[in-house]
This record gives C-alpha cells, sequence and structure tokens, in this order.
C-alpha cells in the first residue's frame, strides 16, 4: 500500500492524522485476512510434519509385516579364521559341520626366462581362457619387448592379466594370472612369435624351475555335514538355501544358523518408537494455552482426533493373522499401552516370546504390521484423512492469498479517493483562508480612510 504524505498545511487541520485512522480502520478486514493466512500456514506445516511421522510409522509397519524383513537369521562360526557367512530369512536354523579342504584359486603361470634385451618378432598370441579361443595379433612393428607384449595383453582385457618380473640380473619373466577363479577357468597360450637369440617359445610355460609361485586355476572344496560341495570361487551361496558361507583358510569348524531375536526387537521398538511420535505430535499440537487463548495447530480438528482413534482400533483389534497364534495381542509380546496413550516395549518379554516360540510372535507381529499398514495407507491415499486435509489447506491459503491481492489493492484506490478529497479540501480552505484574508485587509484599509 502507498505511504501517506502530509496533509492539512493548508487548511490548519491535521487531516494526515484523519487519513491514518480512516485507512487503520479500512484495513481492519485485511488484518483479520492475514491472521486466517498465518493460522492456515500453520496448521498446513503442522501436517506436512504429522504426514513425515505419519510415513516412518508406515514403513516401520511394513518391515514388521513381511516375514522376510522381520524374521532375520544369524549364521555365526565356532572358527571364523576358517569361514564366515551370512543368513537371510529362509535359512533353516541348526547347526553345521564345515571342512574347508581346498580354496579356489586362478591360475598363474610364469613364461621361461629370457636374456635381458630379448626382443619377439610380429605375431600372434592364442589364448584358450575357460575354453573359448582369444586371439591378439601383434604386427604394429617389427619387433616387441617382454614389456610391450605383456602391455597389449593388458590392453585387449581378455581374463588374463600380465605382469613383467626383471632379475637383479637383468633377466626377465613374464607372469600370467587368470582373471577369475575356478577350475573352468583355466587358460592355455600358444604363439607365433619367436624369440631373438634362438630362444624358447613365448608360449611355453615353465613348469620346472622350483621356487616359482605357481598356481592351477581350482575349485573351492568343501565338505558339509560330510557331503561334499564345490564353488568356483570361495564363496558358497547355492549349497544350503538362504546360507552363503565364505571360506577362508582349510580347516574344520562348525556353523550355527539361529533366529536374529535382537533384529526383530530391534524392529519392533522403531515401530514403538514411530507410534510413539505420531501420538506426541498429535497431542502437542492439541493444546489449548488459556493465558493467550491461542490453540495448536490440532485443536479442535476432528481429522487429527480421528486418526488417533484409528490408531487405536488397529492396536486394540485381534486381526484375523492371529487365529492359530499362541499370541493373540500385542501386549501377549510385552508391548503395553500407556497412560499417556503412548506404547512401551518390554523387551525382555519379548525376548522369552520369541525363545518360547519363534514362529508364532512373527507371525502375530505380521498381522498387526499388516493391520497398521493397511490403516496408514489409508490415512495417506489419496482420498485419505491427511490428503483431504493437506488439500484443504493448501486451497484455502490460496484463496486468501488471492482475498489479499485483492484487497489490498481495493485500498490503495480508497487511499487515493480519500487523499484526493482531503487534498481538494486543503486546497479549498487554503483558498478561503487566503481570501478571508484579503476581504479583511480590504474593509480595514476602507475604514481608516473614510475617518
Amino acid at each position: 500500500m502507498a505511504s501517506y504524505s502530509s496533509l492539512g498545511i493548508g487548511a490548519g487541520v491535521d487531516l494526515q492524522s484523519m487519513l491514518t485512522k480512516i485507512m487503520d480502520a479500512e484495513r481492519i478486514p485485511l488484518n483479520m485476512l492475514e491472521s486466517k493466512i498465518t493460522t492456515t500456514e500453520t496448521k498446513l506445516s503442522a501436517w506436512g510434519t504429522l504426514k513425515s511421522k505419519l510415513s516412518t510409522l508406515e514403513t516401520s509397519s511394513t518391515t514388521l509385516s513381511f516375514e522376510s524383513s522381520l524374521q532375520r537369521r544369524s549364521a555365526t562360526a565356532a572358527d571364523t579364521s576358517i569361514v564366515s557367512a551370512s543368513a537371510s530369512y529362509n535359512a533353516a536354523v541348526g547347526s553345521y559341520g564345515i571342512e574347508v579342504t581346498q580354496l579356489a584359486s586362478a591360475q598363474k603361470s610364469f613364461t621361461n626366462e629370457y636374456a635381458a634385451g630379448t626382443t619377439f618378432g610380429q605375431g600372434d598370441l592364442n589364448f584358450t581362457i575357460a575354453g573359448q579361443a582369444k586371439s591378439i595379433s601383434l604386427t604394429g612393428q617389427s619387433s616387441y619387448t617382454l614389456e610391450e607384449v605383456a602391455n597389449q595383453i593388458n590392453e585387449n582385457k581378455i581374463g588374463v592379466t600380465a605382469t613383467v618380473i626383471t632379475t637383479a640380473s637383468g633377466t626377465q619373466r613374464m607372469v600370467l594370472s587368470g582373471d577369475d577363479t575356478g577350475a573352468s577357468n583355466a587358460f592355455s597360450l600358444d604363439s607365433t612369435m619367436t624369440a631373438s637369440g634362438g630362444q624358447s617359445s613365448l608360449g611355453s610355460f615353465d613348469t620346472s624351475t622350483v621356487g616359482l609361485a605357481r598356481t592351477d586355476a581350482q575349485n573351492a572344496l568343501m565338505k558339509i555335514d560330510g557331503i561334499d560341495v564345490s564353488s568356483s570361487t570361495n564363496s558358497f551361496s547355492s549349497s544350503i538355501t538362504g546360507l552363503t558361507i565364505n571360506a577362508t583358510k582349510v580347516g574344520s569348524t562348525t556353523l550355527t544358523v539361529a533366529t536374529n531375536k535382537d533384529s526383530i526387537v530391534s524392529s519392533v521398538q522403531s515401530f514403538v518408537d514411530a507410534f510413539n511420535a505420531v501420538v506426541d505430535d498429535i497431542k502437542g499440537n492439541s493444546t489449548y494455552d488459556a493465558t493467550t487463548k491461542v490453540g495448536g495447530a490440532f485443536s479442535g480438528d476432528s481429522a487429527a482426533r480421528g486418526i488417533l482413534s484409528s490408531l487405536n482400533e488397529a492396536r486394540t483389534t485381534e486381526p484375523a493373522g492371529v487365529a492359530d497364534s499362541s499370541f493373540k495381542t500385542l501386549s501377549d509380546l510385552g508391548i503395553s499401552i500407556q497412560s499417556n496413550g503412548k506404547l512401551s516395549l518390554d523387551s525382555t518379554a519379548l525376548q522369552e516370546a520369541l525363545s518360547e516360540n519363534s514362529g508364532d510372535v512373527i507371525k502375530t507381529l505380521n498381522a498387526y504390521g499388516n493391520a497398521f499398514g493397511d490403516v496408514l495407507a489409508d490415512f495417506q491415499g489419496s482420498d485419505g484423512i491427511v490428503s483431504n486435509r493437506v488439500n484443504g489447506l493448501t486451497s484455502a491459503s490460496a484463496k486468501f492469498a488471492d482475498d489479499k491481492e485483492a484487497m489490498e489493492l481495493r485500498l490503495e484506490l480508497i487511499e487515493k479517493r480519500y487523499r484526493a478529497q482531503f487534498t481538494a479540501l486543503d486546497t479549498l480552505v487554503s483558498s478561503m483562508s487566503t481570501t478571508s484574508s484579503y476581504l479583511t485587509q480590504t474593509f480595514a484599509a476602507l475604514s481608516s480612510s473614510s475617518s
């Protein structure tokens, strides 16, 4: 809105003050509208926060509802230097005797030793790797050093890596290492490149020199409860359903698969915390301050109260999924309601229930997780309580903003009209004052001349 300029100089009357008071009165509806805008934005922000907390509760409910995410397993080796393991929810609980008899390895072969300065003529390197033929043709220059041959092998990325080792006396060997472990990944080399000085072919591997760290491509071998199993790597993931065993060294140990009770307790605690966060948020925003006479964002809001009511109904209603479980209610699992409306978890009671019958505990948690998940999905669906409330407040906020803009424009026009009227009044009064002064002076002059 435009600012007021000084009025009333000509009239000798404080027209500026009068205009200010008139416009203050005209602004009362705008002030009320701005108060509505502030209140609506506060409510919209509060509903946004609540929506986020409901989403967190829905996520934790989903965790409870799926056996795969709730029923976790732990796999522990008596000697972790021999094997380590991880288990998914469908791994059978039990104990297994493990004997690692051989670790997987990739092939490592050495060429014969070549004199310093040896070069190789043009030709082909013909590899067979994992049963597949792969050739490299070296014809770009008249001859190649052993280092240059190794570089060509590495640049072609055929599944074998080449390294050249130079001895103290200057002689050289090329070390060829397979990229992958397992017997099926063995390789061989046949070369048409001839070495200078009549030395042995590049394709001949040294199999006789003592001390070279040659290795064959071989599978890892293990016995599980006396049954032979094999893997091309040191990881066994298909031998036992839901269990991955990683071999580290040869030896024997025991592997135990058990229900991960701590993981289940942690998931339930996350649910309880998320539930309580929703309760705190709704109750905290539903208070009324008698001193300031200002209510919270949810004060008097039936939608917010309806959310708490629906959540408590889901908590107290036995879902169909618990029909054949020995645990019917959440309180049977140590999840109880407090006087303040929040949940509390007795982790010891839950651990005891898991020890008694973990299958039934998981069945009950799955059922209640589904029940809460359905309610929360309804809340936040396109036609749910939360969406309707947020959409309604968003529409109201947009309308109030439009009304404010229109009202401010109207006030500008009103001010212009009053200012024009006051300016005209100021001019008229000033003119009349000038005329009055002139007449007074004229009459006074006439009176003096007649006497």
